[in-house]
C-alpha cells in the first residue's frame, strides 16, 4: 500500500477511537468538570434531617450555656397521704432532682417524715413530679410544725449529657438557685430551693420563688466581720430577723429570745438559717411571749454544721480565731459572732400566768389551762381570777366597737369530738367572767372552741401538749 493512503489510514482509525470513547463517557455520565469549579471540591447536599439535627445541637447548647432557672410548686396532700414537687425547668434531660424533708430552721428533733429522700429525672421537656410519701400519722404527729421541702440537684459523674452540661461536681452551675456545699465530700456547687409549710395550715399549695440576689459587699469573706440586722415581721411564733453581711456563705446562724438581761435560757430552743450567696439571711426566731426588755442573740460559732465548713475554717479559723470586729467575742477557748437586736416588746403588762404574742398589730393572750381549770374540767378554778382581772384592766381600755375573741384549744389525747365539746365549755367560762367582772360592754366579744385543730406546738411530746391546751384572748392592738 502507497505510504500515503497507509497514513490517511492511521489518522481516520484513531479518530474512530477517539469518537468511540467520548459516546462511552457520555453514556456513563461522565462529563468535564465545570471550569469555575476547584478541582476536588465536591458538591454537598443538605438534607431535610441534617438540618434538624443541627438545630437541636444548638438549642442543646443554648440549654447548656444559660443560666438554670426553675418554676414550679409544692403541694401538701392530706388525703393522698404526700408532698407533691412539681417543677418546669431549662434542664437538660436526665437531671436527677432529689427531695426530702426535714423540721424547719435547724430545730432540734428527730426527722421527720420518711426516711431518706426521693428521685426523680428530668423529661425531655424540662419538667418532672416527685410524690413524697409520708407516715400515715404524719399529719397528727407533726401538727402545727414548721417543716423545710429541701430539692437539690447536684452534677453527674454517670449520665454523659448532664456531665457535659453541669460538671461532676456540678461546677457549670450558674444562677440564682447556686449554692456552695463543701461539709462533706469534695467541694460542689447544687441547686438548692427551700420551701417551708406549716403542717394543718389552710395553705397547701407554695409556688417556687426564684431568689433576688443583691450585690456582693466589697469586702466579702474579709476576716473583720460586721452584719446589719432589724426586726422585719411577726407572726405569733417567730420574730424574723432580716440581716446583710460581708460573712461567707453557708455559715450557720443561730437566733434566741430573751425576756430580759437577766435571763439565764432563752424561751423557745435556738433557731438557724445559713447566710446565702450574697451575704444576706432571714432568720425566724422563735419564742413564747414577747416583753417590754425582751431582745433577740444572733449567733455564729464554730463548731456548727456549716454548708462550706471547710472554707469557713480556711478563712476564719477552725475556732474563728482571725475573725475581728465589733460583733466578734471571746468566749472560752473560742471567738464567735454576736449581735444583740431590742425588741420593742409591748405597751401593756402581760397577764398573770400568760403568754403574748403580737402578729401585725394583733395580739393574743395565751392562758394555759392549769392555770385557768383542773384536769379535764371547765369549772375556772378559784386562782384563776388572777389571771383574768389582769386581762380585765387590759380590755377595759380597748376602743368602742373592738372585736375580742376567745378561743378554747385541747391538746390530741383523747377523742377529737369530746376535745371540740371541752374547748367550747372553757372559752365560754373565760367570756362569762370576763363578761361579769368587767365593764366590756363597749367591746365584741365571740366565742368559739377548737378542740385540738390548732396547736402551737406538736403533740409528740408533754411539753408540746401542754403549751397546746389554751385558752386565747385576741384582739388588735390600739
Amino acid at each position: 500500500m502507497p505510504k500515503k493512503k497507509l497514513l490517511s489510514f492511521l489518522i481516520v482509525f484513531i479518530l474512530a477511537i477517539m469518537i468511540g470513547c467520548s459516546s462511552e463517557d457520555e453514556a456513563e455520565g461522565k462529563t468535564e468538570p465545570e471550569r469555575d469549579e476547584e478541582p476536588g471540591e465536591e458538591e454537598v447536599v443538605e438534607t431535610e434531617a441534617d438540618g434538624e439535627d443541627e438545630e437541636q445541637e444548638e438549642e442543646k447548647s443554648d440549654s447548656e450555656d444559660e443560666e438554670q432557672m426553675i418554676e414550679g410548686q409544692v403541694t401538701v396532700i392530706e388525703d393522698e397521704n404526700i408532698v407533691r414537687v412539681e417543677l418546669d425547668t431549662n434542664l437538660v434531660e436526665n437531671t436527677v432532682v432529689e427531695v426530702n424533708m426535714s423540721k424547719a430552721y435547724g430545730e432540734l428533733s428527730s426527722p421527720i417524715g420518711t426516711a431518706g429522700s426521693e428521685n426523680g429525672e428530668i423529661k425531655s421537656d424540662g419538667t418532672v413530679t416527685i410524690d413524697y410519701p409520708l407516715d400515715d400519722d404524719f399529719f397528727e404527729k407533726y401538727n402545727g410544725e414548721q417543716v423545710e421541702v429541701k430539692i437539690e440537684i447536684k452534677g453527674s459523674t454517670f449520665q454523659e449529657n448532664v456531665v457535659e452540661a453541669y460538671g461532676k461536681q456540678g461546677e457549670k452551675f450558674t444562677g440564682p438557685f447556686v449554692y456552695q456545699f463543701d461539709s462533706v465530700g469534695p467541694p460542689d456547687q447544687r441547686l438548692y430551693i427551700p420551701v417551708y409549710f406549716q403542717v394543718g395550715d389552710e395553705q397547701t399549695t407554695f409556688t417556687i420563688e426564684t431568689p433576688e440576689r443583691e450585690p456582693l459587699p466589697d469586702d466579702y469573706g474579709n476576716i473583720e466581720v460586721w452584719m446589719d440586722v432589724e426586726i422585719v415581721d411577726n407572726d405569733h411564733r417567730y420574730l424574723y430577723v432580716k440581716g446583710k453581711s460581708n460573712l461567707l456563705e453557708g455559715l450557720v446562724l443561730q437566733g434566741r429570745y430573751f425576756e430580759d438581761a437577766d435571763a439565764t435560757f432563752a424561751q423557745e430552743w435556738a433557731t438557724e438559717m445559713f447566710v446565702e450567696p450574697d451575704g444576706t439571711f432571714v432568720l425566724p426566731v422563735k419564742y413564747e411571749s414577747i416583753t417590754s426588755d425582751g431582745y433577740i442573740e444572733i449567733q455564729g460559732a464554730p463548731v456548727r454544721s456549716h454548708r462550706t465548713k471547710k472554707e469557713i475554717h480556711k478563712t476564719y479559723g477552725e475556732d474563728f480565731e482571725h475573725l475581728t470586729g465589733d460583733i466578734v467575742k471571746e468566749v472560752d477557748d473560742h471567738q464567735e459572732i454576736l449581735i444583740t437586736i431590742d425588741n420593742e416588746g409591748m405597751d401593756i403588762d402581760t397577764p398573770e400566768d400568760s403568754l403574748i404574742t403580737e402578729d401585725d398589730g394583733e395580739l393574743k393572750i395565751q392562758v394555759p389551762d392549769d392555770v385557768l381549770f383542773d384536769f379535764d374540767k371547765s369549772d375556772l378554778k378559784g386562782e384563776a381570777k388572777n389571771t383574768l382581772d389582769d386581762v380585765i384592766a387590759i380590755l377595759e381600755g380597748l376602743d368602742e366597737g373592738e372585736d375580742i375573741q376567745i378561743h378554747g384549744h385541747t391538746d390530741n389525747e383523747g377523742e377529737p369530738n369530746y376535745n371540740l365539746n371541752l374547748s367550747e365549755e372553757r372559752a365560754a367560762s373565760v367570756e362569762e367572767y370576763l363578761t361579769k367582772h368587767g365593764d366590756l360592754k363597749h367591746l365584741n366579744m365571740t366565742k368559739e372552741g377548737f378542740g385540738q385543730t390548732k396547736p402551737v406546738e406538736s403533740n409528740e411530746d408533754e411539753e408540746g401538749r401542754k403549751r397546746n391546751r389554751r385558752v386565747e384572748i385576741i384582739f388588735n392592738k390600739e
